[in-house]
């Protein structure tokens, strides 16, 4: 979901009908599962600030992209199109998670973009 971790069980993700519903299965695992939990739409008023909860949601994403592309560097002497498409993925998925744009998107995308172009050529 890239909800990212504000105490030891306090997760949040930024305000859409989506999250609230993806929230919702998760409570429903939880329970299934017997745990509890609460799902609830708030503000912060003390402590944390936004751009506080923003920034762990860019380092969340960094670390992300970071890894993707140390992956697409460290294969691209032996990859093969089956890689190449599971790392197009893995970034369509931290892409479609990047709620506030975190820093390394374009860094990722262009070390899977050589590793495609590389892997085509042979």
């Amino acid at each position: 979901m890239g909800a990212v971790p504000v105490k030891n069980s306090v997760w949040v993700l930024p305000y859409s009908d989506q999250a609230v519903e993806d929230f919702r299965w998760l409570l429903q695992e939880i329970v299934q599962g017997g745990g509890e939990g609460s799902v609830c739409q708030g503000e912060f008023v003390d402590g944390l600030r936004d751009r506080d909860v923003e920034a762990r949601f860019h380092t969340a994403r960094a670390a992300d992209y970071a890894a993707l592309a140390r992956d697409a560097q460290s294969l691209s002497r032996k990859a093969a199109p089956g890689d190449v498409a599971r790392l197009h993925q893995r970034l369509a998925q931290v892409a479609a998670i990047d709620y506030f744009g975190a820093p390394g998107r374009r860094a990722a995308e262009r070390a899977v973009a050589q590793l495609d172009a590389r892997v085509r050529r042979t």
